[in-house]
């Protein structure tokens, strides 16, 4: 099981530990934080999103459908800490598209007291995932895709840090995915993903190692396009994309979680976003999200508002920019 102590901490900065207190190894727990804000937006639902890099942090097959090379940042201020992404996808016509990204999640920095109430040491600790992504459009109407991951938690110590034993693990995952067209122009796109297959994630010892949150996730999108206005044609009309998803444990005890949600938007120029997930631990919850986009810039908002959540902070926000050429 994941120890979550150190994201409640992480949460409240002004949290201090006392000198013969040891760090708890959470450090499988970033896996399940989302990334990109087009995703955020409708609520988490993106098993099925096409076009886009941040789709190899939720079905890598969605990476088939890329036509441009994409540069990538993605920025997150969650409960937890803050995150960052930093992401390259490059098409290659004939072999597929193929990139990496670089993600951290940054926990703040935390007191050590000893047991006087006096700081003695600072302790820093740190999310690292280096991902490495491939995808190619096979037969027919079906794109397959494929990340390997390479996965850090590290606890760094700076001061009086006797017997404090600072941590470092690192382990290696995959993420596997497929999507495919259904009917004329393909306007319902399915998604299959099977996310963090790996080994334990091992800080300290074997008997505090975490299992990665494996999970299965099953999507679809369905696009439809509004009738155009009077003169104009149908790539000048605007269009709603409605979405779900539904992922659930792999080999793990848990239950399922549901996500829904809703695109609207004039071509690729202005999209409306909100969604709603129905998760666990507390954090299910409205989500709205706006993206703007003029020639080869793109900007994407969102925010998060949770609902029964007993971590005091405020609703996360995400922020996403790529340039395109």
């Amino acid at each position: 099981m994941v120890p979550i102590v150190i994201f409640i901490l992480s949460a409240s900065p002004t949290v201090r530990l006392s000198s013969q207190e040891l760090p708890l190894n959470a450090g499988a727990l970033f896996l399940v934080f989302p990334v990109g804000a087009q995703a955020v937006g409708m609520g988490q639902t993106a098993t099925a999103a096409a076009g886009r890099g941040e789709a190899a942090f939720w079905n890598p097959a969605g990476l088939a459908t890329l036509s441009d090379d994409e540069f990538a940042l993605h920025s997150a201020t969650l409960v937890a800490g803050r995150s960052n992404v930093l992401g390259a996808y490059f098409p290659s016509r004939g072999i597929g598209v193929i990139g990496g990204a670089v993600y951290l999640v940054d926990y703040g920095d935390l007191d050590r007291t000893d047991p006087n109430g006096n700081t003695i040491a600072r302790i820093a600790p740190r999310n690292f995932e280096f991902l490495a992504s491939y995808a190619t459009n096979l037969a027919g109407s079906f794109a397959f895709g494929i990340s390997y991951k390479l996965v850090q938690f590290r606890v760094d110590c700076s001061g009086d840090c006797r017997d404090f034993p600072a941590g470092t693990g690192a382990t290696h995952a995959l993420d596997l995915g497929g999507q495919f067209s259904v009917g004329p122009g393909g306007p319902l796109r399915i998604g299959v993903a099977l996310r963090n297959i790996g080994f334990r994630l091992q800080v300290q010892n074997q008997a505090q190692a975490d299992p990665l949150p494996t999970r299965l996730a099953v999507g679809a999108v369905y696009e439809v396009r509004l009738r155009p206005a009077t003169g104009r044609t149908l790539d000048q009309a605007f269009d709603v994309k409605l979405a779900a998803d539904v992922d659930s444990p792999w080999g793990q005890v848990g239950q399922s979680e549901t996500r829904v949600g809703v695109d609207v938007g004039y071509q690729r120029l202005v999209r409306v976003r909100a969604g709603y997930a129905f998760v666990q631990d507390g954090l299910s919850g409205p989500s709205v999200g706006l993206g703007i986009e003029s020639g080869s810039l793109g900007v994407d908002l969102a925010r998060a508002f949770l609902t029964g959540s007993d971590l005091q902070a405020d609703s996360p926000t995400f922020f996403s920019f790529r340039v395109t050429f």
